[in-house]
């Protein structure tokens, strides 16, 4: 049974800034690679590949079984990839946060589409594929629905260092491409999964509330691998919460030191779990940049949000983070319903206060399944407009068009926030003074340039 995994071309005309290997993918292809099957992982986006040389590929492969993942603000492109394989593939699977979120709503919303996998994937795929091979039915198999059954809701992994690590051989890892990285090779890495907090905008229909962690001489071997098979240094941590576990974090930077590695590395934390000694130990073993979600300039609007944080706490963190040494990222959401467009002004000069070496800023997006969808369906302020902010890749973002907000308010916002802090002279300078190599120089010319169309447009 031949297996084909793909990543849909890309639903805008320009190549994205952001492109990073679809660690989901690598992870089901080396699942089933280790249940004795036959799995291909095409990335068409990475390889640039346009709609009709992506049509012409999977005529050419006719696959018994086409997996493909989808998230809720780039589902239209999945759908699309959905309609073209339609008839060149046995079975059509898909997976991933929007099918998780929607069930079997997603077959109303894709006809096309046979099974979805709701989720965690990798038993659940092994054990569909099993099911296909054999011609058996998949009704009944945990975490599998069609459009006329729903398999129980399969209970996560327990143990994330069992999994074999992503099928990175199975993927271009010359063509991706990170705006903040050193190197000109860059590859993700998952430590964990879950997130213990409730942001009432964060969707956790695939991982879960409950942090697992990987052991620390698990996630060393796979950076064993990553190093020496794939030459790659630069490696950008994907997980929600990488610095939940302080002596985890301890254990990792040690073994990256024990090992001589010269590693470029960038993580996600909360600024309510800094520690000073643990942010120049990271530093030491690698990290070059530490991403916080900041959200809002006030406290109400934190406290919205439900993040459970202090602007206190947001100053300290980043104050800590640029004495040890680390470049930060911030996330700002703009467009809260109790914030107007003069207290977001607060959240801009928060930004620029806080110095981050980057920021991003985004309309606050009420997506299904979450607490901030239910409130917007309660109130009516839930939209889906053309709002985009320089690294989206969805035609539309929902968005809330709340009593003080309106689309065009929202738009001149998000612009406003982007013109304040990216074209401060100081700003610029630093980080024309901050280029290292010739990678780290295209990266950031990349990013520059889509900031500069965005703005432009």
């Amino acid at each position: 049974m031949k297996i084909l995994l793909v990543n849909p071309p890309s639903g805008q005309p320009r190549r994205p800034t952001l492109m990073v290997p679809p660690l989901g993918l690598a992870y089901l292809a080396a699942v089933l690679r280790r249940a004795g099957y036959r799995v291909q992982v095409k990335d068409a986006l990475a390889e640039g590949l346009g709609w009709e040389e992506f049509a012409a590929y999977l005529a050419s492969e006719r696959p018994d079984v086409l997996g493909l993942t989808g998230l809720s603000p780039t589902i239209a492109t999945a759908f699309k990839a959905v309609r073209l394989a339609r008839p060149l593939a046995r079975t059509i699977v898909l997976g991933g946060p929007h099918v998780s979120v929607w069930g079997q709503e997603v077959f109303k919303q894709c006809p096309e589409l046979d099974l979805g996998v709701v989720g965690e994937g990798e038993d659940t795929m092994v054990e569909l594929a099993a099911a296909l091979a054999e011609g058996a039915s998949p009704e009944g198999i945990a975490g599998v629905i069609g459009p006329d059954f729903a398999g129980p809701r399969r209970k996560l992994l327990k143990d994330l260092n069992a999994l074999p690590f992503p099928a990175r051989d199975l993927l271009p890892l010359h063509r991706y491409a990170y705006p903040f990285a050193k190197s000109k090779r860059v590859t993700t890495l998952f430590t964990s999964r879950g997130c213990p907090y409730h942001c009432i905008f964060c969707d956790k229909s695939v991982f879960g509330s409950r942090w697992r962690g990987r052991r620390a001489d698990n996630i060393l071997a796979e950076i064993d691998e990553i190093v020496q098979v794939h030459r790659i240094t630069s490696l950008i941590i994907y997980d929600d919460l990488f610095t939940l576990d302080q002596d985890r974090v301890q254990q990792v930077c040690e073994g990256i030191l024990k090992r001589g590695y010269k590693l470029d590395w960038k993580c996600e934390s909360r600024v309510n779990l800094v520690d000073p000694d643990t942010l120049k130990l990271m530093k030491r073993a690698g990290c070059s940049l530490i991403a916080y979600g900041v959200e809002s300039g006030t406290q109400k609007g934190l406290d919205y949000l439900n993040k459970k944080i202090t602007l206190k706490q947001i100053r300290r963190a980043f104050a800590l983070t640029h004495e040890a040494g680390l470049e930060t990222l911030a996330y700002f959401v703009l467009g809260l319903p109790v914030e107007t467009y003069a207290d977001e002004f607060q959240t801009i000069r928060l930004a620029c206060e806080l110095n981050p070496t980057y920021a991003q800023f985004a309309t606050l997006s009420p997506y299904f399944g979450t607490r901030l969808y239910a409130e917007a369906l309660k109130q009516g302020w839930y939209r889906e407009l053309n709002i985009k902010n320089p690294a989206d890749q969805d035609l539309k973002r929902a968005v809330l068009i709340s009593p003080n907000w309106s689309e065009a308010g929202l738009k001149k916002i998000l612009r406003r926030a982007h013109l304040s802090f990216y074209l401060r002279p100081s700003y610029i300078l630093r980080r024309v003074a901050a280029v290292r190599s010739p990678a780290h120089f295209i990266n950031a010319t990349r990013g520059f340039l889509a900031l500069g169309r965005w703005l432009v447009k």
